[in-house]
């Protein structure tokens, strides 16, 4: 089982130049054809111009670069890429960027930054996107991921459908993969964990996909779940967090729920999200 169809989004931070390594890493794995999309709407780093238009026009010719750079960069590594530049002010290019991502196996976003002019836009198309591809999102932290492609993995399972949902989406990843622990975390004083008593029957569906699964359960005691999970993370040498993204779409705006909007705003690994 392999993923196909990958698309990558690109810009100019920091932490695009390993977010292009993690691409072509995974296309190199799966034989599959990657995509490099990138905002025109997203503002040059370190260029203070206060010219709209001219700071539109400079804005849409270094995306029009980053486009053409990234596929020279791919050319020189023999891997099979396209590209598109999407155009759009920032709730436009988010829906656009949500719409297009529909079409492939795996999105492979950035972490928003909120130290960064261009927060907002990026926190916008990952919430559209994850809100509304229907795809998994392969979220890349902005202080970078070193091993790739990952080798252990932690399933954060409580049994809903997200997920499943999201479990079923890695299992391309996963099937790769030394290690994958299924941790279930348990809360308060309840002696099982909600999802907890079907985690054996996923565990032994995962390793019909050639899965190496074992599952962990572990109380949290006073501690909340994304401590634990960033706890067992750090415990565990970790490299890819694989978990449902909780919310709904409305119509001014996106809720994600407790455990979600922590994990994306403190990542330390890679993190597979589906909704």
């Amino acid at each position: 089982m392999h993923l196909k169809d990958i698309l990558v989004y690109l810009d100019d931070g920091v932490s695009n130049v390993e977010r292009v390594k993690a691409a072509f890493a995974l296309a190199k794995s799966h034989k599959a054809r990657l995509t490099g999309v990138t905002l025109a709407s997203v503002k040059p780093a370190h260029l203070k111009v206060k010219n709209t238009k001219a700071l539109k026009r400079i804005s849409e010719q270094q995306a029009e670069e980053r486009a053409a750079e990234f596929s020279e960069l791919a050319k020189n590594e023999g891997i099979s890429v396209d590209t598109r530049v999407v155009h759009g002010e920032e709730d436009v290019a988010a829906r656009k960027m949500a719409q297009f991502s529909r079409n492939f196996d795996l999105v492979m976003l950035r972490q928003a930054n909120p130290n960064k002019d261009n927060f907002s836009i990026i926190k916008e198309v990952s919430e559209q996107v994850i809100m509304l591809s229907g795809r998994p999102v392969f979220f890349m932290p902005y202080i970078g991921a070193h091993r790739m492609p990952c080798k252990k993995a932690m399933i954060a399972w409580d049994g809903t459908p997200a997920a499943t949902r999201a479990v079923h989406d890695a299992i391309p990843l996963l099937s790769q993969m030394d290690k994958v622990i299924v941790l279930v975390v348990r809360q308060g004083k309840k002696k099982t964990a909600k999802g907890e008593l079907m985690v054996d029957f996923t565990v032994n569906h995962l390793k019909r996909h050639k899965v190496k699964a074992k599952v962990k359960r572990i109380n949290a005691g006073t501690f909340d779940v994304p401590t634990v999970l960033l706890n067992e993370i750090a415990e565990n040498d970790i490299d890819l967090l694989v978990m449902g993204g909780y919310g709904k779409p409305s119509i001014r705006q996106k809720f994600f729920g407790g455990v979600t909007r922590t994990l994306l705003s403190s990542m330390i690994v890679p993190v597979l999200m589906s909704h």
